[in-house]
């Protein structure tokens, strides 16, 4: 098999279409998914006021964090099912609209349980653009073109990892932690704008299937199932909980640990997003080089051994801001390979049900960030080691599923 051949197990009767995508879609695609990033990153340099405000340690308000990825992780669920039975755009009136309302409930909150809550509906509204993204996508484009897309995508929204804690921690100098909350609204209501007048639906209305409960656990069922979808989405899963891990615990070893001004914070935290943006780009220029697996393995190899490196620096106890930074650069960058291609893999079979695929793999990916983060909280070591052997036991573990999907094309081969 060639560098520019897929396996077998990328094709299907049901390919879409192949249409030619401009940048500007592309732009708006970033934008939707952006949302994610931005709601996470941007308060985090706040986590230290909006504690003081409540009255609670840093490490306690940073519950809001995993629960923002529970929202994340059942509002797609959601959303799958019901764009691929009313087309892609509605949902994302609803979704933004709810998102832009939530932000306004944060922004206002005088306790910390209406906090938990904000958050929460905040995401179960701003998950709609990581769901109809990635099934828009694959309504689209063929599995190399996705990894493409994808890639370029993440130029896009690899940027707002650098700008949202700088933002953050200017916005909360500024005008307080609320501001933060303030201006996530806003760009929800300016996603409103841009889906109205520049996102035109992706599914055509012969490709629709009906809304039916029974059909929609029968569907997630039957993904689940497939191998195709399964171990891709897994692997890919467990390279975004590792990174996930870290950024919940980015506000307590930077700040609290090292000492890290808040506003300096974003200095800091956006470093690792570059790594993202570079890997994304050169994963761009490779895709149809090299087969998109072996992309994926690179990915994941790299955050492994940044895992390694991190786990030996604790160890051996001569952990340094900077050489901490060293390590934490590979486990993001690693990201800018590993999303793109286990994204294309996942979905590359899945043209007729692409909604809940895309769904279930999004919620694959946050409820694994939210319990391996709680697992990773409750190891009972200092905050450092047990980010440092998350990270190590999560990308070893992805590295044995990308065996198994080796595995599984070279059986597909011989037949």
């Amino acid at each position: 098999m060639s560098a520019q051949q897929l396996p077998s197990e990328l094709a299907h009767r049901h390919e879409p279409e192949i249409q030619p995508y401009t940048f500007g879609w592309i732009a708006i695609m970033g934008l939707l998914i952006a949302l994610g990033p931005l709601s996470i990153d941007m308060y985090l340099p706040a986590l230290p006021s909006i504690a003081h405000q409540f009255g609670m340690s840093t490490s306690i308000v940073s519950t809001t964090l995993p629960a923002y990825f529970c929202g994340l992780a059942f509002g797609q669920l959601i959303y799958g099912p019901i764009s691929d039975r009313f087309g892609r755009k509605p949902p994302l009136y609803f979704g933004l609209a709810l998102y832009a309302l939530a932000s306004l409930t944060c922004m206002l909150s005088t306790q910390f349980d209406q906090m938990v809550i904000g958050r929460i509906v905040q995401a179960l509204g701003g998950c709609v653009g990581m769901v109809i993204v990635r099934a828009a996508i694959r309504d689209r484009l063929s599995p190399v073109q996705m990894a493409k897309a994808f890639s370029t995508m993440m130029l896009i929204m690899g940027v707002a990892p650098i700008l949202a804690p700088l933002l953050g921690g200017w916005l909360l100098a500024q005008f307080g932690w609320q501001s933060v909350f303030a201006f996530l609204g806003l760009m929800g209501l300016i996603s409103l704008v841009v889906i109205h007048r520049g996102f035109p639906e992706t599914l055509a209305v012969e490709k629709r299937v009906p809304l039916q409960l029974n059909n929609v656990f029968r569907t997630y069922g039957s993904l689940l199932r497939d191998n195709s979808f399964r171990t891709p989405a897994l692997a890919g899963g467990l390279g975004y909980a590792a990174m996930f891990t870290y950024i919940g615990a980015a506000s307590p070893i930077l700040i609290d640990h090292f000492g890290v001004s808040p506003q300096h914070f974003g200095w800091y935290f956006g470093l690792n997003a570059i790594g993202v943006i570079g890997m994304a780009q050169l994963n761009g220029r490779l895709v149809g080089r090299f087969h998109i697996l072996s992309l994926l393995q690179a990915g994941i190899l790299l955050q492994f051994i940044s895992g390694l490196w991190l786990l030996l620096l604790t160890l051996t106890g001569h952990v340094t801001l900077m050489l901490m930074m060293f390590g934490l650069f590979g486990v993001v960058a690693g990201v800018g390979l590993i999303g793109a291609n286990s994204n294309a893999l996942a979905l590359s079979e899945q043209s007729h049900r692409a909604g809940s695929a895309s769904a279930l793999q999004g919620a694959t990916q946050f409820a694994m960030s939210l319990s391996i983060g709680l697992i990773s909280h409750t190891l009972p070591f200092d905050v450092l080691t047990n980010l440092a052997l998350t990270i190590a036991v999560c990308t070893g573990t992805s590295l044995g599923l990308v065996r198994l999907i080796h595995a599984r094309n070279q059986r597909l081969a011989s037949l």
